[in-house]
């Protein structure tokens, strides 16, 4: 294995000692680094070291090979990154390995007992009197519970009978009855 990478190295004009070895290193840690920072992503650390890897790798690259072989070089690295990509993409998607360990899967619905508001909906129809001036927002008491309503648009003075007609979450719609 050895010696097909030192042919395949010799044919792009690198020897693996000295400098191209250096140069080879700085590419793979780079490589390396990148693909860390893709797969488990935290303070950038990984990537921004993986980038300064590879830009150290091109530049001493430019002072030891070609113009055309740097290219080369240069599109490989970037083919290598933009493979690492899409494989995340497929991967970080619905069913593939990377979203198991970062998406949660399990739901937090009402049906499983999680809400983020009491249930409302009880108090549809209930009639109360206005605490205060509803502009179009303002509280209102019915049956002794203060609520937090609003209306429609419609200013209605304090201590008018007022009844719900809508519950939406935190939102109670009240509208003034006729008494």
């Amino acid at each position: 294995m050895m010696h097909q990478l030192q042919l395949v190295l010799s044919f792009a004009g690198l020897d693996f000692t000295g400098l191209e070895g250096l140069i080879i290193i700085l590419f793979i840690l780079g490589i390396a680094l990148v693909v860390i920072e893709m797969v488990m992503p935290g303070i950038g650390v990984a990537g921004i070291l993986g980038i300064i890897s590879l830009i150290a790798g091109v530049i001493l690259a430019a002072q030891v090979v070609s113009a055309t072989v740097l290219a080369l070089i240069i599109a490989a690295v970037l083919l290598i990154i933009a493979g690492m990509l899409v494989w995340l993409y497929k991967s970080a998607t619905k069913g593939g390995r990377v979203s198991k360990l970062l998406m949660l899967n399990t739901k937090t619905g009402r049906e499983e007992g999680y809400s983020s508001t009491s249930a409302t909906d009880d108090l549809l129809g209930l009639e109360g009197i206005t605490t205060s001036l509803l502009r179009p927002a303002g509280t209102a008491d019915f049956q002794g519970r203060k609520l937090d309503v609003v209306t429609d648009g419609e200013y209605i003075p304090k201590g008018t009978r007022v009844r719900i007609v809508q519950v939406e979450g935190f939102r109670i719609v009240v509208e003034k009855t006729d008494e």
